[in-house]
């Protein structure tokens, strides 16, 4: 079902992967992957192995969902329903949910009241060596999830979520899982004075024709610099928009990075056309590929289109221009 050696030296890994709130009519089996799929698509692609879990190693059928998987193929597991009480101040047992020899990765639903800081679940994993751990399913301060650690402050579970892939557009799971990421300033426009250029060749829709697209970033500091942007149709040396302005980013490494573009239109065969400037400011999400040389731009927040672009572009990719 999976790799188990792609979780470190602990006793389990567990994955927070949302809150569901009694969302399906069929059963939770078969509608899972398909509600992963749509929530969760990158943390899908990364970890195949949590739809396959059937029915018999899923535990409730609503709240917040967590995926456990014991590191010993052999592990004892046992989940327990837990309320705290206040006169003995232990948490009692009010009902058995599981109990395996077999180590199998689980989905465990917890915190059924809805809060997730506040566990109501108790796990108990036994590896081959009689090692034992508790942990109680919950989410901290950070919304992250809780830790399991030992006495001496060790920590025996492995946190495999994918926080960084929450809150982005879903076009962008598949590239994140193939290992593009965020950039940071220098990977956008280079040290050198000359800045750095990104290309990419697309059919303008107003007119049906292909054209090229630069788009050139200039290195001010860590946060941002200049940018020149600039098209020509395929068949003419004109140069048909030029652009110029400013850039400024948010580099996030784990998720796309956001850029914020700020641009006038200047020069070529379109300036003048119109009455007044033309200004665009939008912030775009940015990824960039394994290599360093493609660049990935999406759609802006505010539905702002780069000239390359249009309002049914999810994402583009430019590649770096040589030189």
């Amino acid at each position: 079902m999976r790799d188990r050696m792609d979780f470190p030296t602990t006793m389990f890994g567990a994955a927070y992967l949302g809150y569901v709130g009694g969302l399906f009519d069929e059963s939770f089996e078969a509608a899972f992957p398909a509600w992963l799929q749509e929530t969760n698509e990158a943390m899908l692609l990364e970890y195949p192995f949590i739809a396959e879990i059937n029915d018999e190693h899923i535990i409730g059928g609503a709240g917040h969902l967590y995926c456990i998987v014991p590191v010993d193929e052999n592990a004892t597991v046992a989940i327990n329903r837990v309320q705290w009480n206040e006169k003995t101040q232990t948490d009692e047992v009010t009902e058995v949910l599981y109990r395996s020899e077999s180590g199998e990765p689980v989905l465990l639903f917890a915190n059924l009241d809805g809060i997730a800081h506040e566990a109501d679940t108790q796990v108990f994993i036994t590896d081959n060596n009689g090692n034992t751990c508790e942990w109680y399913p919950s989410l901290d301060a950070m919304s992250h999830l809780a830790p399991c650690t030992s006495e001496a402050g060790d920590y025996l579970s492995f946190d495999f979520t994918e926080y960084a892939w929450y809150d982005i557009p879903s076009e962008f799971a598949g590239w994140l899982s193939d290992g593009w990421t965020g950039m940071t300033a220098l990977g956008l426009a280079g040290s050198q004075s000359t800045g750095m250029s990104w290309i990419t060749e697309t059919i303008v829709e107003e007119t049906g024709r292909y054209a090229y697209f630069s788009l050139r970033f200039y290195l001010e500091d860590e946060t941002g610099g200049t940018v020149d942007l600039e098209w020509t149709y395929e068949d003419s040396d004109d140069i048909e928009e030029m652009w110029s302005g400013f850039w400024a980013i948010q580099t996030i490494p784990d998720g796309p990075s956001y850029v914020t573009l700020s641009l006038s239109l200047v020069g070529g065969n379109s300036y003048g056309v119109t009455d007044g400037p033309v200004y665009l400011c939008e912030k775009y999400p940015l990824l960039i590929s394994p290599s360093g040389t493609e660049l990935l731009v999406g759609a802006g927040e505010s539905g702002v289109c780069l000239p390359f672009m249009s309002q049914s572009t999810t994402a583009c990719v430019l590649t770096q221009a040589a030189g």
